[in-house]
């Protein structure tokens, strides 16, 4: 399989963080978030619905835009450093699945 297919794999199964998917994955974190990026926009393409908790702050509970896949710096609203990273998960069959009809039925 190819990463991008590995990523969607690993998507479906549940909620993950662009760090937890570059240490399984044994890749860079910025590598991963490119990758993320991508198969997000191939995901959404087949139909599939891409769930996407953002990062947000500890402290003061500040929520960061959805876009910002990888762990921010710092918070801008109280500069903490305690965050949340953004968690990502697919879910769906895509439009390719049909429904099962019943036997003995036709199109």
């Amino acid at each position: 399989m190819t990463l991008r297919r590995d990523l969607l794999k690993i998507l479906s199964t549940q909620p993950r963080s662009a760090s937890s998917i570059a240490r399984e994955l044994g890749l860079d974190r910025r590598d991963v978030e490119e990758h993320l990026r991508h198969a997000i926009r191939s995901a959404r393409a087949a139909g599939h619905t891409v769930i996407v908790e953002p990062a947000r702050c500890r402290q003061c509970g500040f929520v960061f835009a959805e876009e910002k896949l990888s762990k921010p710096g710092k918070c801008p609203e109280c500069r903490g450093t305690r965050l949340f990273e953004a968690q990502i998960r697919i879910d769906g069959e895509g439009r390719s699945a049909r429904p099962k009809l019943p036997e003995g039925s036709s199109e």
